[in-house]
């Protein structure tokens, strides 16, 4: 559902032969603009600069920070960063504040090289609060509130000493303490990178290798979007390191699993990307064919099938082959709003009005079947049906979900982290059987619905074509994939049921 949920970010790396990191981790961002349009960095090494490694960023989308609106601005960013290697990266919020200083990457001034660096970061540490306060007693002062702050910290406390140690080895360090969803990136003045992603693989992280060219993105679609057809995900639990004389694979954790988040595929990525060699596109479209297939509603002459743009458009088509109807454009995005600030009373009215266009030619009278990746909050939901309604006209209005109701808290990096924020907690009685058809009808009630029908989880595992022991299905059913995880679950229901209205991680 658009406003509804967030990802943590995507991140970028590159190794090139010529000065022209700065342009290469533009156009990565750029294809990466799905994955957080909060603020947007670059750090780039040059060993020909005094200034070894230098990071530009701040609050906006990549045109913005970069300037592309204004005449030779760009091209001036662009020499001013120029160099072979550097790292990338787009954020959204899920934690602390909207603030530049919370923009990535965050850069450590040192007069030792190696020990001068920059970090970049996406997902989300689940033991955040247990390093943060073992940190505090070794006399570490935290700015921000923030997990990216405990990486650099612990980066720092693993470069100690007056020789130079192997990245492998401190990160080793690090990586064994942390708990939750990481895939970072790491340069230093040596200009020595690392691209890393964490034993669980939550996030995908694609990369390609040609001679000593060495890209590596969150998104495959922005490696196939700068010319790169061929390129692979790098594996759970494996450390890319790239120096001058050598480009190699680490293996820096094994684990007995794997734990891709499920909704990568269901709403977070590219719709162009390939995540463990399943197209986000086809696994989209095979959701709402097998949505399709549960439909209760006795289609006529009446129904009209829409999709909430943009990322359920594939299922609102599958669904629609298998139905037999067409899909119409009922709702019509504005593809130039970005992100809105609108203040006062009726705000997320005013953003779902700038950022839709109601077309009543199509929708005036008719049953209207919208086709919708996720309900979450049911705030949006809510608002989208009465705007379908008021604005187009429509007699009725049926939600279909191609992802399974959410019904426990996340700690890997979505930004939904109590259970009193879940509409479907509100109405489920337990987690275990899922929705029943009854509890659907309530849910429909509460967001002004005739009827919602979800995607059920072995139509969602059957979709991605991934073993459902290989994905992360925690906010579905309530099975974690890591220690922590489980206890910051015990912790958001004794919050909930104290009615302690804060974040879990807090």
């Amino acid at each position: 559902m658009p406003g509804e949920v967030k990802d943590e970010c995507g991140v970028a790396a590159v190794s090139l032969k010529d000065d022209t990191a700065p342009q290469l981790l533009y156009k990565l961002l750029l294809n990466m603009q799905n994955r957080g349009q909060l603020s947007t960095g670059i750090t780039t090494y040059n060993a020909n600069k005094s200034q070894l490694i230098d990071t530009r960023k701040d609050l906006g989308t990549v045109n913005e920070v970069f300037r592309t609106s204004l005449n030779g601005r760009t091209e001036k960013i662009f020499e001013k960063y120029r160099g072979k290697r550097g790292i990338g990266h787009v954020r959204y919020a899920t934690s602390g504040t909207e603030s530049k200083a919370l923009a990535q990457p965050f850069e450590r001034h040192h007069g030792k090289t190696w020990k001068w660096f920059s970090v970049a970061f996406n997902g989300n540490l689940a033991n955040y609060r247990e390093l943060r306060d073992e940190l505090k007693k070794s006399q570490y002062c935290f700015v921000h509130d923030t997990d990216t702050e405990i990486i650099m910290y612990e980066l720092m406390r693993g470069m100690w000493g007056k020789h130079k140690p192997e990245l492998t080895d401190v990160f080793h360090s690090m990586t064994s303490k942390i708990d939750g969803a990481y895939n970072i990136v790491f340069i230093n003045a040596d200009g020595d990178i690392v691209v890393l992603r964490d034993p669980l693989g939550f996030r995908p992280l694609a990369y390609n290798i040609t001679g000593n060219r060495v890209i590596a993105a969150s998104e495959s679609t922005a490696l196939t979007n700068t010319g790169l057809l061929e390129f692979k995900d790098l594996k759970p639990g494996t450390m890319m390191t790239i120096s001058d004389s050598d480009v190699s694979t680490h293996k820096f954790a094994e684990s007995s699993r794997k734990a891709h988040c499920m909704f990568e595929w269901v709403y977070f990525s590219n719709v162009g990307s390939v995540i463990e060699g399943s197209p986000v596109y086809h696994v989209r479209r095979e959701l709402g064919k097998n949505l399709a297939k549960m439909e209760t509603e006795k289609l006529t002459d009446d129904h009209v099938v829409i999709s909430i743009p943009s990322s359920s458009e594939p299922a609102a088509s599958g669904y629609a082959q298998v139905v037999g109807k067409p899909k119409k454009e009922g709702l019509v995005r504005n593809r130039y709003i970005g992100r809105t600030f609108i203040e006062g009373e009726g705000k997320r009215e005013k953003e779902v009005a700038l950022k839709f266009t109601a077309l009543r030619e199509v929708l005036r009278g008719k049953k209207v079947i919208a086709i919708d990746d996720s309900i979450v909050r049911g705030n949006t939901s809510k608002l989208l049906v009465n705007f379908l309604r008021e604005r187009g006209g429509a007699k009725e209005v049926h939600l279909r979900i191609s992802c399974p109701p959410i019904l426990s808290p996340c700690f890997y990096g979505i930004d939904m982290s109590t259970f009193d924020e879940l509409i479907a907690v509100r109405h489920v009685k337990d987690i275990r059987t899922g929705i029943t058809e009854k509890e659907s009808e309530s849910v429909a009630k509460e967001i002004g619905a005739d009827s919602v029908i979800y995607q059920t989880i072995p139509n969602l595992v059957k979709s991605i074509e991934v073993p459902k022991g290989d994905l992360c299905l925690a906010c579905l059913n309530g099975e974690y994939p890591t220690m922590c995880g489980s206890t910051m679950c015990r912790q958001a229901a004794e919050n909930s049921r104290r009615q302690v209205k804060k974040r879990t991680c807090e």
